[in-house]
C-alpha cells in the first residue's frame, strides 16, 4: 500500500489564482451549460472507479474456505492414535493406528496446502485492488482541486450579477450548485476510500498469518508423525505435542474467522456509503 494509505485530503488549497482567472472568461453566455463538466465527469468517474474496485473482492469465498480447512484439521484428532482397550484392543494396534492416522493426515495436508495458496493469491489480488483504489483516490483529489477553481470562478462571476427584479435565477447559479454537490460527494468519498484500504490491508495481514499458521501447523505435524525425511519413520508420536499444534492452528482459523466478518461488515458499510455517494450523480 502507498505511503499514504492511512492519511485523506483535509483542507484543500487554495485555487490557483491563474486558473481561476482562465475559467472566469468561460462561465458566461453559452459556456454556462457545460461549464466544469470535465472536471465533473472526472469526479463521478472516480467515485465509480473506487466503488468497482471495492466490490472486486467478495470475503465469502475466503471464508468458506476457511470454515471447511478447520473442519478437517477439527476431524485430526491426536486421540485416534490410541488402542481401544479390553477385548475391542485384541485386533487393534499402535502401528496400525499410526498408519491409518497417516494417510488420513496426508490427504488433509495436501487439501490445506491447496488452501494455503489461495490465501497467499487473495493477499496478492488484495495488492492490485489497493492500486485501484489509490488511483480513484488521486483521481478525486486531483477532480476536487479543479472544481474547486471552477467554482471560485463561478463565485466571482455571478458577484458582478445581482438578483433579477423578477426573481429569475442566474443560470450559473444550479450549475454552481451542481458542481458544489459533486465536489462535497467527492470530498466525502476520499476517506472511504482511505478505509477500504485500511480495511483490506488489515484483512491481507489476517490472511497471511493464516496462511503461515497452515504451513506451520503442516511441518509441524508431518515431523511429530515421523514423515519429514524420505521415509516414514517408526515412532511413538507425542500426542501433547501434536494436540497443542493442532489447537494453536484451531485458535488462529477462529480468530482469522472472526476478523473477517468483521472486517467484510466495513467493507459493505464503506461500499454502501460509496454507492449512495454516486447515486445523486
Amino acid at each position: 500500500m502507498a505511503d499514504g494509505a492511512y492519511r485523506w485530503l483535509g483542507n484543500a488549497p487554495a485555487p490557483d489564482p491563474a486558473r481561476v482567472e482562465a475559467l472566469h472568461a468561460a462561465c458566461e453566455g453559452e459556456g454556462v451549460a457545460n461549464f466544469g463538466e470535465t472536471s465533473r465527469a472526472a469526479a463521478v468517474e472516480g467515485i465509480d472507479r473506487a466503488l468497482t474496485a471495492a466490490r472486486a473482492d467478495d470475503l465469502t469465498g475466503v471464508a468458506d474456505g476457511l470454515t471447511r480447512a478447520r473442519a478437517l484439521i477439527e476431524e485430526l484428532k491426536p486421540q485416534a492414535l490410541e488402542p481401544r482397550h479390553g477385548l475391542a484392543g485384541l485386533f487393534d494396534s499402535r502401528g496400525k493406528r499410526l498408519k491409518r492416522f497417516r494417510e488420513t493426515w496426508r490427504d488433509a495436508a495436501a487439501r490445506l496446502t491447496d488452501s494455503a495458496a489461495a490465501l497467499t493469491e487473495r493477499v496478492e489480488a488484495a495488492g492490485g485492488r489497493s492500486g485501484a483504489l489509490e488511483t480513484a483516490w488521486s483521481e478525486l483529489r486531483d477532480a476536487v482541486a479543479d472544481l474547486d477553481a471552477h467554482l471560485a470562478a463561478a463565485a466571482r462571476r455571478l458577484t458582478g450579477h445581482p438578483p433579477a427584479e423578477d426573481g429569475a435565477v442566474h443560470p450559473l447559479e444550479a450549475r454552481k450548485a451542481a458542481l458544489d454537490a459533486c465536489r462535497a460527494a467527492a470530498l466525502q468519498s476520499l476517506p472511504l476510500i482511505r478505509g477500504c484500504q485500511n480495511a483490506d490491508a488489515r484483512t491481507s495481514e489476517s490472511l497471511r498469518a493464516c496462511g503461515e499458521g497452515l504451513v506451520a501447523w503442516r511441518d509441524d505435524w508431518r515431523d511429530a508423525l515421523g514423515l519429514a525425511g524420505k521415509r516414514p519413520r517408526r515412532i511413538r508420536p507425542d500426542a501433547e505435542r501434536l494436540a497443542r499444534s493442532r489447537d494453536q492452528l484451531l485458535a488462529r482459523l477462529d480468530r482469522t474467522l472472526a476478523e473477517l466478518k468483521s472486517l467484510g461488515s466495513r467493507r459493505n458499510d464503506v461500499e454502501g456509503r460509496l454507492a449512495a455517494l454516486k447515486s445523486p450523480l
